[in-house]
């Protein structure tokens, strides 16, 4: 019986940590209507930025940032070019998510994130498979998406 009482005291702390709505980068986000990944979470574990499962494919920098103004009532955004590298950094954490949802992966192949951040009148940051860099604004095909973000206070 004492043997037991251990094993369970030595359980419970695991089993509360995994209920206790800590996060950390990659892990799946549900609370209300906002479901996503993590990006990023404050130092508590608290989730701050949430990656959207929904994108779009075939869209210039400002179709995308249209596309964004509109998605959910405006409750979300794209991405800032910081972000953006970020998220290429811990793509293998987000897209094992993205995967396990049934989900597009992110910044796999040949792909390119619109971000919110301009570089110059006619270029905007994308994520692409060399990194974030420049790309014309009015870069549009298949390989050019969009995904938003999602600020959690």
């Amino acid at each position: 019986m004492k043997n037991i009482l251990k094993i369970c005291l030595a359980i419970s702390p695991l089993l509360l940590a995994g209920c206790s709505g800590t996060y950390e980068t990659g892990d799946y986000y549900s609370s209300g209507d906002v479901k996503g990944i993590v990006v990023k979470s404050d130092a508590d574990g608290k989730a701050r930025l949430v990656l959207s499962f929904d994108e779009v494919a075939n869209l210039n920098a400002d179709s995308a940032a249209r596309w964004v103004a509109e998605y959910d009532n405006g409750q979300w955004r794209l991405p800032t070019n910081e972000e953006m590298t970020y998220m290429k950094k811990h793509r293998s954490l987000i897209n094992k998510t993205l995967e396990r949802k049934g989900q597009p992966l992110m910044l796999a192949g040949f792909t390119y994130y619109w971000t919110s951040t301009a570089c110059s009148e006619s270029h905007t940051y994308a994520g692409g498979p060399e990194g974030v860099k420049c790309y014309f604004n009015s870069n549009a095909s298949p390989n050019y998406k969009a995904r938003a973000v999602r600020d959690i206070e």
